[in-house]
């Protein structure tokens, strides 16, 4: 059945059509949801391959769609797959780094765990005319975004999906297929590290005189 209020189709009409062969219905499945992968694909892998895994994520889904309970919640499903997917490919990265030696003698991509993350957040608001406040703008997304880098692949799945896209706790859980007390402690660690990555530009950020921008906490 459609939706009353938008007169759309719902996701339990769009899977049902997909599963029938309606290439619109995947079609309009995958532009629904398609920024929101993206999005966090981005956090979690970096923009430079945010695409490519956003691709391999919907493939999947296209094949494993006749394997959906239809009592399940199609956006926690989605978001499993989505995690797994980038899992795989950061652990594809560094299997690859490990095989070949940079010209310093270190594995390739190894000199800035945030390097290539910084061309998707660091973009200023649009409506920000102070150059000085879009540039502390620009400071402060670079700054999250490679802190975010920084921390362990499990840790930042649990950041990002509980601080970043709203999903509670026991959804998590489901996601990521461990223990609520799991998800509860490295939600607790990953914020903690979050906070010391970027205690330095905290400090800063404090000690600037008050220009008209929020203050950062």
């Amino acid at each position: 059945m459609t939706s009353r209020k938008t007169g759309q189709p719902t996701v339990a009409e769009l899977i049902e059509r997909s599963l029938t062969g309606d290439v619109r219905a995947f079609e309009t499945l995958v532009k629904t949801h398609h920024g929101q992968v993206y999005g966090y694909a981005c956090r979690m892998v970096g923009p430079d391959a945010a695409e490519d895994v956003t691709q391999e994520v919907f493939l999947k889904v296209y094949r494993a769609l006749p394997t959906f309970r239809s009592d399940a919640d199609f956006k926690t499903w989605l978001y499993r797959i989505t995690t797994n997917v980038c899992l795989d490919h950061l652990r594809r990265v560094r299997r690859q780094q490990g095989r070949f030696l940079s010209l310093d003698g270190g594995p390739p991509g190894s000199e800035d765990p945030a390097a290539g993350w910084n061309g998707h957040e660091a973009r200023p608001d649009p409506g920000a005319v102070d150059p000085a406040l879009r540039a502390e703008q620009r400071e402060l997304a670079e700054a999250l975004q490679g802190a975010l880098a920084r921390l362990s692949d499990k840790h930042r799945a649990v950041l990002v999906l509980h601080d970043m896209y709203g999903f509670r706790y026991e959804e998590i859980k489901d996601i990521l297929r461990c223990s609520l007390g799991t998800v509860k402690s490295r939600l607790f660690y990953a914020r903690r590290a979050l906070r010391e990555e970027l205690r330095p530009y905290l400090d800063a950020a404090g000690e600037r005189p008050a220009s008209g921008a929020a203050s950062v906490s």
